[in-house]
């Protein structure tokens, strides 16, 4: 993937210097080197981890650097002091700042810039603590609507990356690496719609219902569908659909955690939804309850070999608060525990790289129309998201991945759940803190 920067006149890149190897030394490190001398002696040792493709660094003045070995892949173009800083930092949430706020632009192939994004620090505690202190001390019900609001009330700007024909905000399921987004789309909500066994006339709840892919797909098909959001921007623009495609649905702006539906529903959809709601045992709770006997839950989601390693950036500017890719081992024990069958699991990393891909491309191909209507910052975040997700999902570690995951309440159950006395004991303690917690907030 290409993407070239606005340039400016007077950064044409000058005749070649010497190599970065010659011009970095320790002195470099001195807290007296010149902003140009920290960042050639940063990126020196970036480069020389293995891996990594060779990249070009222009300075203010226009005189380029190269780094690595071969052609460079990607040119890091610095517009001020501020930009050479951030890169001399080496710290990931500082470099996207840089580049959000237009003091660096990342130039040729963006996957290959953003693939460096493992090797750089993101030590950001103030911004790791606060996202999981906040909850506690106001429940996650007070806080979630802005988290969502966050990221999804952006005047729905993200339709300009998105497929035009359902809207889906989540991978589809393609066939060839270069199959089109809508035919992904359509292929993934047919297997969906299949796999939860729906029929005209039944009940779906569609949890996160987005833009309104999969309210949609299953209303034209005769199934009832209730749509959850936090938001606004989103039920609305589902709202004027349902009215103008004449559907058997509706959409609430509601919170999960706090949704108490009046009859059970005949099967639940969750497309990159349960990432929002980190707390598993309590997701199959309510699951377990909202869902007849027989019914089946649809859920696909981005996955993460570590229990919490969400970026700063992501935390900050995209999804703040509990917000975290699924971690498998945490997940599959709440499945364990609760009434629930495991079904079926797919892979479904590859898929989220091409959709992820396709999308930051459909981003960049749409930029004045973005700037010119959400401006410039929001145009280079959303950038930094689409070409990041794909970046990650890319990596030849593949510590990042993600699933298409299908259960079942079976029709026999008895809904009983099996945790240990101990996680019983902690669910009460827990249970009574926040009784306490809301009591003392609803008195102030």
């Amino acid at each position: 993937m290409s993407y070239s920067a606005q340039r400016r006149p007077d950064q044409s890149v000058h005749d070649r210097q010497p190599s970065a190897e010659q011009l970095s030394s320790p002195r470099a490190r001195s807290p007296r080197a010149s902003a140009p001398e920290r960042t050639i002696d940063a990126l020196s040792r970036l480069a020389h981890q293995t891996g990594g493709s060779a990249f070009c660094l222009v300075q203010p003045n226009g005189i380029a650097i190269d780094f690595g070995n071969g052609e460079p892949a990607f040119t890091l173009r610095t517009h001020n002091v501020s930009g050479l800083d951030a890169l001399a930092s080496l710290d990931a949430l500082t470099i996207a700042h840089a580049y959000m706020d237009g003091d660096l632009d990342i130039e040729g192939d963006l996957l290959a810039a953003l693939s460096y994004q493992e090797r750089l620090g993101d030590f950001h505690p103030a911004i790791y603590l606060w996202r999981r202190v906040k909850p506690i001390l106001l429940g996650r019900p007070r806080v979630n609507p802005a988290w969502i609001a966050l990221h999804y009330d952006a005047q729905n700007a993200q339709l300009h990356a998105a497929e035009s024909t359902w809207h889906t905000y989540t991978p589809g399921v393609y066939s060839s690496d270069d199959e089109a987004l809508e035919s992904g789309a359509d292929r993934k909500l047919t297997l969906a719609f299949e796999a939860l066994r729906l029929e005209r006339g039944q009940r779906l709840l569609e949890v996160g219902c987005g833009w309104g892919g999969m309210l949609r797909y299953s209303a034209k098909r005769g199934v009832q569908v209730t749509g959850l959001t936090l938001s606004r921007l989103q039920k609305e623009f589902v709202e004027q659909r349902i009215v103008e495609e004449q559907l058997p649905a509706e959409v609430h702006y509601q919170d999960f955690f706090t949704f108490r539906p009046i009859e059970r529903f005949d099967a639940v959809s969750m497309m990159g939804v349960i990432e929002d709601l980190s707390d598993y045992r309590t997701v199959m709770r309510l699951l377990s309850h909202w869902l007849k006997p027989g019914g089946r839950v649809y859920l696909d989601f981005a996955a993460e070999r570590k229990r919490f390693d969400t970026h700063s950036f992501v935390t900050k500017h995209i999804w703040p608060g509990t917000f975290r890719m699924v971690f498998m081992p945490e997940f599959m024990e709440a499945v364990r525990e609760s009434p629930f069958e495991l079904m079926r699991v797919d892979n479904d990393r590859h898929n989220y790289y091409l959709w992820a891909r396709r999308m930051s491309e459909r981003w960049m191909r749409n930029r004045l129309q973005v700037e010119a209507e959400h401006g410039a910052r929001l145009w280079r975040t959303f950038l930094l998201l689409f070409a990041g997700v794909a970046a990650m999902m890319g990596r030849r570690s593949h510590s990042a991945t993600a699933y298409r995951v299908l259960l079942e309440l079976p029709a026999d159950s008895d809904g009983a759940f099996h945790t240990t006395k101990w996680v019983t004991a902690a669910d009460r303690a827990n249970g009574l803190l926040r009784a306490v917690r809301d009591g003392l907030l609803s008195s102030s």
